[in-house]
C-alpha cells in the first residue's frame, strides 16, 4: 500500500509540473519619422486588430528616437495608427504581422491630415 501511495505521489507530481502554460514572446517595435525620415517624439500610436472590440489593443506615445515598442503573447497582425494632435493634423498608417521571438518593425510616415480622404 505504501508503494502504491509513493508511486501514485512521484506520478502526480511529475504530471502536474510538466502542465506548465507556455509563455510566448512577440515583441514589435514602431517608428514613426515624419516625410523628410527624420525621427518624431510624442506621437500617439495605437495598435491593434482592424475589427471593432478587438483584442489585443496597445497605445502610447513615442520615445525621444520616435519608437514605441511593446511585446504581445499570441501570434497576430496588427493595423498601426500614428497621430499627432486632436483631432490629427498628421497621420501615418500600417500593418505589422507579430512573429514569435522576432522583434517585428514598421516605420510610419506621418502626413498632412485630410478629413476628406477615407481611410488611412
Amino acid at each position: 500500500m505504501k508503494n502504491l501511495f509513493y508511486t501514485l505521489l512521484i506520478v502526480s507530481t511529475f504530471v502536474l509540473s510538466s502542465c506548465s502554460k507556455q509563455s510566448f514572446n512577440f515583441p514589435f517595435k514602431i517608428t514613426v519619422v515624419s516625410e523628410a525620415g527624420v525621427p518624431l517624439k510624442n506621437i500617439t500610436v495605437e495598435a491593434g486588430a482592424p475589427v471593432p472590440e478587438a483584442i489585443p489593443e496597445f497605445l502610447g506615445t513615442t520615445d525621444e528616437n520616435g519608437v514605441y515598442e511593446s511585446t504581445y503573447t499570441y501570434e497576430a497582425v496588427l493595423q498601426i495608427v500614428a497621430t499627432r494632435g486632436t483631432p490629427p493634423s498628421y497621420i501615418g498608417c500600417g500593418f505589422v504581422k507579430l512573429i514569435k521571438d522576432e522583434t517585428a518593425e514598421i516605420t510610419i510616415v506621418l502626413q498632412p491630415y485630410d478629413p476628406a480622404q477615407q481611410g488611412c
